[in-house]
């Protein structure tokens, strides 16, 4: 019984102490590793920030694209007033009279086309 309580003792106080085990030095997996691991590290910060970056370029395009909208909204929303104020029949009859020297037809130049 003694030999168990020793061996439990022995196995205790291996639990107890801090155990360090040495590296080859002429062992490279850990170097190894250890690039491998910071490589793929970069890699995947690299992917990151350039989906990052592309997503921010994609918000600058929408943005710019409608400024661009509502610029060519509001141009149309002008040229369409325009229209309007250039076909109507008052300024039609006024360009006529004023600039081009035109007068009412005469029942003599109306002709009644059957």
């Amino acid at each position: 019984m003694q030999g168990i309580l020793k061996k439990a003792a022995n196995a205790r106080m291996l639990n107890a102490q801090d155990v360090r085990s040495r590296r080859n030095p002429r062992d490279l997996s850990f170097a190894f590793f250890s690039i491998l691991l910071v490589f793929a590290f970069i890699v995947v910060a690299s992917v990151f920030l350039w989906s990052r970056l592309g997503v921010v370029n994609i918000g600058y395009g929408i943005s710019k694209a409608n400024e661009e909208r509502s610029a060519l909204i509001e141009k149309n929303k002008r040229l369409r007033l325009e229209l309007t104020r250039l076909k109507s029949p008052e300024r039609i009859e006024k360009v006529a009279h004023e600039d081009l020297l035109l007068s009412p037809p005469t029942g003599e130049q109306i002709v009644d086309i059957k």
